[in-house]
């Protein structure tokens, strides 16, 4: 062996042994999408599970992990929050209807909503986050409570 390859050799070495990439480890450069995400997801805040209210007017806060947009934007991994009062879910691959009073579409972006007399008694609200066209995000991001109004 010559005085160049030997050289070579430990610095070949040196450099493996002080850090240097090595086939076994992860590359930092890793694609993005080889990177596992966290599911979206969206949370009633306000009411609380089970809490039970004094007021017939019912204030949905909601907190949210899918970047929240007008209705109509159409951007991938967007959407804008919907809730169903007292109101099941119905087909989750077609655009959610409105109806008044029990299913609400919040198309302007928003992140809170009143509900105005609410009867007296138990009660549930689901939350669903949608895209664009209303057609709620897959998979599914939902949340529910329960609460009652005195």
């Amino acid at each position: 062996m010559n005085a160049k390859t030997a050289l070579s050799l430990l610095l070949l070495s040196s450099s493996a042994a002080c850090g240097g990439a090595s086939e076994d480890a992860p590359s930092e450069s890793a694609p993005a999408d080889a990177v596992e995400q966290a599911p979206l997801s969206v949370t009633i805040v306000a009411p609380r599970q089970e809490e039970i209210l004094e007021e017939a007017d019912v204030v949905v806060w909601l907190e949210s992990t899918v970047p929240i947009v007008p209705a109509g934007d159409m951007t991938p991994g967007t959407g804008h929050h919907h809730l169903y009062l007292d109101a099941d879910l119905g087909d989750m691959s077609a655009p959610i209807p409105t109806v008044p009073g029990s299913i609400v579409h919040m198309g302007n972006a928003a992140r809170e909503y009143v509900f105005e007399n609410v009867a007296s008694g138990p009660h549930r609200i689901i939350a669903v986050v949608a895209d664009g066209a209303h057609v709620p995000l897959q998979p599914l991001v939902a949340d529910t409570v329960r609460f009652v109004v005195e």
